[in-house]
């Protein structure tokens, strides 16, 4: 469409792909102003049971179906992944610099998760995930680990800043 000269920025007619533009921008196709769709940000507590993707035929429940569509008419994505076993915090939106910004690597966020133990953890297995542990695809450490409760080692916050999937 660009090459067809169809689209203009400030009135130009642009034919040079890859020509940057800002938010201030008009832009327009076949003389019609291009518009950007509101940015939406959604917060649920994701339940155990419900995978967190918005399309796999074999999963029998995922997060996006947990969504109103009558209240969410926008297509938005989960930000980060929790396991199917999984509950806590997931972010949606369709605002992908921000979905970046929170989940890739290089931005070295941080993370907090509540674990429930079946058993009493053991303080060499406590020294461990703060020295660091062995995974398929690396060494993974926690940067802070306590106990919730002083008198109950079943219940743990740890912080971790690592990309890794499956962590």
């Amino acid at each position: 469409l660009i090459l067809a000269g169809v689209v203009t920025v400030n009135g130009v007619v642009v034919t040079e792909l890859g020509t940057k533009v800002s938010l201030n921008d008009d832009i327009r196709f076949n003389g019609e102003r291009l518009k950007g769709e509101n940015k939406v940000y959604l917060v649920m507590n994701k339940p155990k049971g419900y995978v967190t993707t918005t399309n796999d035929p074999h999963a029998d429940k995922m997060v996006r179906d947990l969504i109103n569509p009558d209240l969410c008419p926008q297509r938005v994505f989960p930000v980060g992944r929790l396991d199917k076993n999984t509950t806590g915090v997931l972010m949606f939106t369709n605002d992908g610099e921000i979905a970046e910004k929170l989940t890739h690597p290089s931005y070295d966020k941080k993370k907090i998760y509540q674990v429930s133990l079946d058993s009493k953890l053991k303080q060499e297995d406590y020294e461990k995930i703060l020295s660091g542990v062995e995974l398929s695809d690396g060494v993974i450490a926690a940067d802070e680990l306590e106990y919730i409760e002083e008198d109950d080692h079943r219940k743990l916050g740890i912080e971790i800043h690592s990309g890794k999937n499956r962590i």
